[in-house]
């Protein structure tokens, strides 16, 4: 195989590339022939062969040809461009990751699939942002696994109870109860559970939960579920229980 040559065709076949590729690369300058015969025929040496299968290698793991070009005339750069290569690689995916956990949130919030509004999209859109606002990716990693474990049917029988959790507690508030009565601390105990069983029982879950509540308001932060007032009467029947 010494001092053997290749016709562009007869190297095409063997590297498993087109003659288009091995023009283009030549174009580039990334992989020109040693020489030509007398007609102009490209032909490549084992040297050439080398080259060409450390392009290729340095191609098949996504590095751009612009940067493959020095690496190829320069060994002792190609350990730092793949590592490079293998940071931008890692924040794709993370981005990639972040993506589709917004996607999966969004899919769920719709119920009826084509069917579902643009309000209810643009309500999902305004629910979603500004969950990614107070949460961090890892928490809401936390909250999309905690849902699924919980299952589809469970987080509406959830979101049914404390939408009567309020409702029940306004026409308490309204009648004048006392805080502290039996009835309003029994509500006020299982709005504590349903907190915990959101948040997991994680501290900072429950700290996102709460400046979320805080900045937002919690007519938006509860999807119109609860008034300001009602979360005052709520916080009136925790302080009454200690």
């Amino acid at each position: 195989m010494t001092g053997q040559q290749y016709r562009i065709g007869e190297l095409a076949r063997a590297a498993g590339v087109t003659v288009r590729a091995l023009h283009h690369y030549d174009s580039l300058g990334l992989l020109v022939p040693s020489e030509r015969t007398h007609a102009g025929h490209r032909l490549y040496s084992e040297a050439d062969v080398q080259r060409l299968y450390r392009l290729l290698a340095l191609r098949g793991v996504g590095l751009p040809l612009d940067e493959i070009g020095p690496l190829l005339d320069r060994e002792d750069g190609l350990a730092g461009t793949v590592r490079r290569h293998l940071d931008r690689v890692e924040q794709q995916l993370e981005a990639l990751a972040v993506l589709r956990l917004r996607l999966t949130r969004l899919l769920a919030a719709f119920d009826g699939g084509e069917a579902a509004t643009t309000q209810q999209f643009l309500d999902a859109m305004e629910a979603m942002t500004m969950s990614e606002k107070y949460y961090t990716p890892e928490q809401l990693q936390q909250l999309e696994q905690r849902g699924q474990e919980f299952g589809e049917e469970a987080i509406k029988a959830v979101e049914q109870e404390w939408a009567d959790l309020f409702a029940r507690m306004r026409e308490l508030r309204d009648a004048g109860v006392d805080p502290g009565d039996p009835e309003p601390q029994a509500l006020g105990r299982r709005a504590d559970e349903l907190v915990e069983m959101f948040t997991g029982g994680d501290p900072g879950i429950r700290a996102s939960l709460q400046r979320m509540y805080e900045q937002e308001g919690p007519e938006k932060a509860s999807s119109g579920m609860a008034t300001r007032e009602d979360f005052e009467y709520l916080n009136a029947i925790r302080a009454a229980a200690r």
